[in-house]
């Protein structure tokens, strides 16, 4: 949609929510409420997934170290929100499996099993397998690239990745695409307050250089590491830290060290109990992290040092038996900073703290939500749309509009989330039916949606290589062919007289390649 058009509706139209912070929360957040129905608007200072949601580990997954922090909460929602990932975005969020040797200590590999079975456990009725425990001779013909000295053994088991900046592009996508509007580089600079609400407020437009008024029924904000700034700019006397971000470094080398196929956990040789992992990514790409520091320096100059570099190459080095990785054999290194609660505990280093989240009202109709895992972020929008919907009354779905987001989930697994919001749109543009169409498991959305959108020209464009229809055919169905016949006339323009050609054509296609007696 063009951008220019967008901000003319987001500085003339009267929103339901307002959504401050465009990285993965915010954008789950924008898509729940556009899935209800509600007139969204989502903002971000940058573009979307600037920050932490483009800098992230790149992992789906449960969390299986904070299982022993117990954490068990935490864990089990991230578990069932990775596999709902894995069926919601499967073209972004994909099974991956994880191998973590164990050295020296007996008594770490029997804690890890229990702690895997606990995983497992958690995680439910999975499309993926549950752990497996594997020996020192299928790790060397498996893994020769590591160092085998000390080993006892090792074990595997599965979690997810995906690339976070897409993944949050393709939520917004999916948000605008059920009427929800995005602008981004678009700075919120002022609140505009009347006793306990915001009436307003006042964005600059970083592309145009003008500034434009807002307004909305609710501001949510989902700023992550930038929640303290701007509960700043939302009551300047505010002294409370919300935030106590922890800053992860990551290097980029070439897949050809690692197994492809598999991430490789190591643990880091200075002692400090933390693993470091080596995930195949797209590209022919690995990425190695990560480290897990305080960080309260400067938020927009975040920079990887030669400090932390070497912590993940010294650890990962002396796994490695034969091929070292070098300085100039990174490609490039990124840093990250994680959103985490601030728990007030000066003596909690980073690594301990909580990764878990926190929603709570600043004032009428402004909500904050801030903490929490990239994996959880569906889980953490839902969240947040039902906070909104105990305090205020907003317009949901009526139910014609609940048919179609139905139609929308029907058909997600056969064209994707982007192709299926089209052929809603155009059921409910067209207000056609949203049932099947004879005896098949097809909608007439559907049929409008292959000449509009994948160029279908004909009736066996349509009924052969669109759809199965054909196939399903053990006779000659002059009624959904006549059916189609129509659709297609009135899309095309056909004659009538193009039209019975079109049908014969189809009949001759249809008997020469679908029967085979005379």
């Amino acid at each position: 949609m063009n951008r220019a058009y967008n901000i003319q509706r987001a500085t003339t139209e009267y929103f339901d929510v307002v959504v401050i912070g465009g990285g993965i929360t915010g954008a789950g957040i924008a898509l729940m409420a556009a899935r209800k129905g509600w007139k969204t608007l989502i903002i971000d200072k940058e573009d979307f997934a600037f920050g932490t949601s483009s800098r992230s580990a790149k992992m789906i997954h449960g969390g299986l170290r904070y299982l022993e922090q117990l954490q068990i909460k935490l864990v089990k929602e991230a578990l069932h929100e990775r596999e709902h990932l894995l069926n919601e975005y499967p073209h972004l969020v994909k099974p991956q499996p994880f191998f973590m040797p164990i050295y020296n200590s007996r008594l770490s590999k029997i804690k890890l099993g229990i702690g895997l079975s606990g995983y497992d456990y958690l995680t439910g009725e999975s499309s993926m397998p549950k752990h497996a425990d594997i020996g020192i001779e299928e790790i060397k013909k498996r893994f020769p690239q590591i160092n085998t000295k000390n080993l006892l053994g090792g074990f595997i088991y599965y979690d997810a990745k995906t690339n976070d900046a897409r993944l949050t592009n393709d939520v917004i996508q999916e948000a605008t695409e059920l009427g929800a509007v995005a602008v981004n580089y678009f700075e919120l600079i002022e609140i505009k307050k009347n006793n306990s609400e915001i009436k307003s407020i006042i964005c600059h437009d970083k592309i145009s250089k003008f500034s434009q008024l807002i307004k909305a029924k609710i501001f949510i904000s989902a700023t992550g590491i930038w929640t303290d700034e701007l509960m700043q700019s939302f009551d300047s006397s505010e002294q409370k830290k919300y935030m106590s971000p922890s800053k992860g470094i990551h290097l980029v080398v070439s897949a050809d060290y690692f197994p492809k196929d598999c991430v490789m956990l190591f643990p880091t040789t200075n002692g400090d109990g933390r693993m470091i992992w080596c995930m195949p990514w797209d590209d022919n790409l690995n990425i190695i992290g990560t480290t897990d520091t305080d960080y309260d320096d400067d938020k927009n100059k975040l920079r990887v040092t030669e400090d932390e570099v070497n912590y993940i190459l010294e650890s990962v080095n002396a796994q490695l038996k034969d091929k070292k990785i070098l300085d100039e054999n990174i490609l490039s290194v990124y840093a990250g900073l994680r959103p985490l609660l601030n728990d007030d505990n000066a003596d909690k280093k980073s690594k301990d703290k909580s990764r878990d989240y926190q929603i709570w009202w600043n004032n009428e109709n402004m909500l904050t939500i801030s903490g929490g895992k990239l994996t959880s972020f569906l889980s953490m929008a839902e969240k947040v749309i039902e906070a909104i919907e105990e305090k205020h009354n907003i317009k949901t779905y009526n139910s014609d509009e609940l048919r179609i987001n139905s139609l929308i989930d029907s058909f997600k697994h056969r064209y994707g989330i982007k192709n299926a919001t089209l052929i809603a749109k155009i059921a409910q543009d067209e207000k056609i039916a949203t049932t099947n169409f004879t005896n098949y498991n097809y909608s007439p959305a559907e049929i409008y949606f292959f000449i509009r959108h994948q160029h279908a020209q004909k009736i066996d464009d349509i009924l052969t290589r669109r759809t199965l229809i054909s196939y399903q055919m053990q006779n000659y169905d002059e009624e959904v062919v006549q059916y189609i016949a129509n659709i297609l006339a009135k899309e095309l323009n056909w004659t009538n007289e193009q039209k019975q050609n079109e049908m014969e054509n189809y009949r001759q296609a249809w008997t020469l390649m679908h029967t085979w007696k005379n």
